[in-house]
């Protein structure tokens, strides 16, 4: 409570008790399956098939299922949608270990493929420009060697800012840098006098400077007069180091030059021969020519290729451990599609298909759309009775697959592909009720003419209207091509028609998700308020004003509100003291359902003129 300890005017806020009720997405997909590439039981939000390709890789061949599905979606509207690698038992990367080029050493860097899987064995990397510092290219195919990523200026100098990891690790999505030898360039020379090496009081004093090899990459000479001899010291040697030139004083080096940060690579602005010669009056430098003092990684032209990549075909219980370990805390997905994954026409089913079928029941916000094996055709209801398919409110299936151009044909180079491919119907499906919700809402059925497939060539089977008498009331949603529209979705149901014919249409599961997923989210503010009038009269105050946006919106039958929707929430209705005291609040909630209008009957009747 507030205090009012002086006299003056007090201004304070009180709450209106309105909390508006948002409305949740209703069409984000997950595609979970067998990737080429990408990270493993990890869920990744894309939000176009560039993004896809960006994080998985391109379609790879015809099987490449995942790859298919996630373009036939976002073909034909798909909107967000989380992608789930899966891959079953011991998975490992492609890697490839690079020797230091002047054969000093061997394991110098380990190149290793971004994520596990066979893919990876595709990858080559070479290096170019090797002095102290090099190019790293990735690339495919080694004779003509396609670069796919290319990094410029690396170093093997972990306190550079051009290091090789630095640079590479994060920034490609194709290979990461492990295991990297830091190598000297020079040995380390302390405070030494610079030697009379054929006792020649004529000659000037030299030293030579021999790198790790070791081999002599560097003269340093007296150019003074005087008879106190020169002293050299070198410092910080990496690929870059510190050159102190002075005198040894009893015992004690005494720097008259310091030149810091310089190189041995001729190309570059700090190259210690240029440096020093042209602002010492101590002494000079001289490179020997073909010296680079570097061990920089050596590939053959060709590239070095990267090999041992595995990652086996994920199994139900990889399925299972993701939806339990992992997708139930994603609320926001709606939609699961399963690349790869049908279920078999003879009725022994498909465990996958089934895992994924139990986590829908149990999160009840998500719909699983099933697809069809293919090449089995569903000709009347005992075909389909033969499959035993699953009966779940949480289950749709489209039949037949949909053939579409092959993304790999290409007349000039690879004329021998397939101009079409056969795709499984779940992921256009997806997108059309992504494409639909976004336009009229999550309460319209997505089929009709307005459901036109886009990119479709053709269709494994033709339905005609004999079939489709067959197959409608088993939940079989049928995709037909009709005159002047091309191919469309022409059903709408769920796989729950006969056992669960409340559930019957699609449309009004989804819409049911829809406003139990809002109203969950929307009403969290209430957890621990007094359980009393105020919190029962907000409560309902504030979802009747979401159920009658909905109303005003269309999502309902009725032409009031009151025909459309009731709000319940109160002692004596939808509690009893003993509720309240088990600190239990309880609010009522009902809906008129929009029901597709299956059967569009028009009767005629000829008028028979009559005498007058």
């Amino acid at each position: 409570m507030p205090s009012y300890l002086h006299p003056g005017v007090y201004v304070e806020e009180i709450p209106s008790g309105s909390r508006p009720i948002e409305g949740v997405a209703t069409s984000v997909a997950a595609f979970v399956g067998k990737a080429n590439r990408g990270a493993i039981g990890e869920p990744v939000l894309i939000g176009s098939f560039s993004d896809y390709v960006a994080e998985f890789g391109d379609i790879s061949d015809a099987n490449d299922a995942m790859g298919l599905a996630v373009q036939a979606y976002y073909l034909n509207g798909g909107g967000s949608a989380f992608v789930c690698r899966l891959a079953s038992g011991a998975t490992s990367p492609s890697s490839v270990s690079l020797d230091a080029a002047d054969a000093s050493q061997t394991g110098i860097m380990t190149v290793t493929a971004s994520s596990a899987g066979s893919w990876g064995d595709s990858l080559y990397v070479r290096t170019s420009n090797p002095t102290l510092l090099f190019d790293l290219e990735v690339g495919l195919n080694p004779g003509t060697f396609s670069v796919q990523e290319r990094f410029y200026g690396l170093s093997l100098d972990g306190t550079r800012g051009d290091f090789v990891s630095t640079k590479v690790n994060g920034k490609s999505r194709l290979i990461r840098i492990d295991n990297v030898v830091e190598s000297l360039t020079l040995a380390n020379v302390a405070e030494t006098d610079l030697t009379d090496e054929d006792s020649n009081a004529a000659t000037p004093d030299t030293l030579t400077i021999q790198d790790s090899a070791p081999q002599t990459v560097m003269v340093v000479t007296d150019i003074t007069t005087g008879a106190t001899p020169v002293a050299l010291r070198i410092s910080n040697v990496t690929f870059v180091f510190d050159m102190e030139i002075g005198e040894q004083q009893a015992s004690v080096f005494v720097a008259l030059e310091k030149y810091v940060s310089v190189s041995m690579v001729s190309s570059r602005d700090d190259f210690v021969e240029t440096v020093v010669n042209d602002q010492s009056a101590l002494a000079s430098v001289d490179v020997l020519t073909g010296a680079t003092a570097a061990q920089y990684p050596l590939t053959g032209t060709g590239g070095a290729q990267l090999q041992g990549g595995l990652a086996a075909n994920p199994t139900a219980p990889d399925y299972t451990g993701l939806y339990e370990s992992t997708l139930r805390k994603y609320r926001d997905i709606s939609i699961i599609v399963l690349p790869g994954e049908s279920w078999a026409a003879d009725g022994t089913g498909n465990s996958v298909i089934s895992a994924t079928l139990s986590h829908c029941d149990k999160m009840k916000n998500r719909v699983v759309i099933v697809d069809p094996p293919a090449g089995h055709e569903l000709e009347n209801a005992n075909t389909v009775a033969t499959m035993s398919l699953p009966t779940s409110t949480y289950s749709v299936l489209y039949y037949p697959w949909v053939a579409m151009a092959n993304p790999l044909y290409h007349p000039d180079r690879a004329p021998d592909e397939d101009k079409t491919l056969l795709i499984p119907p779940s992921a256009i499906a997806a997108g059309m009720w992504a494409k639909i919700d976004g336009k009229r809402g999550v309460w319209k059925a997505p089929a009709g003419v307005e459901a036109r497939l886009t990119g479709a060539a053709g269709l494994e089977f033709q339905v005609e209207n004999l079939e489709q008498d067959q197959l409608n009331p088993l939940g079989i949603n049928c995709i037909r091509n009709l005159p002047n529209y091309g191919s469309v979705f022409w059903g709408a149901r769920t796989l729950s028609t006969n056992a669960d014919p409340e559930w019957r249409y699609v449309p009004v599961r989804r819409t049911a998700i829809y406003i139990e997923e809002s109203l969950y989210r929307g009403i969290q503010w209430a957890v621990f308020e007094p359980n009393d009038h105020p919190l029962w009269s907000s409560l309902r105050a504030n979802i009747d004003s979401f159920m009658n946006g909905l109303f005003r919106a269309g999502a309902f039958q009725g032409s009031t509100a009151k025909e459309a929707y009731f709000v319940r929430c109160g002692l004596g209705d939808t509690m009893v003291q003993g509720d309240i005291d088990r600190g239990q609040v309880i609010v009522m909630v009902g809906f008129a359902p929009l029901k597709p209008a299956e059967f569009v009957i028009v009767r005629i009747q000829q008028k028979v003129g009559e005498e007058r």
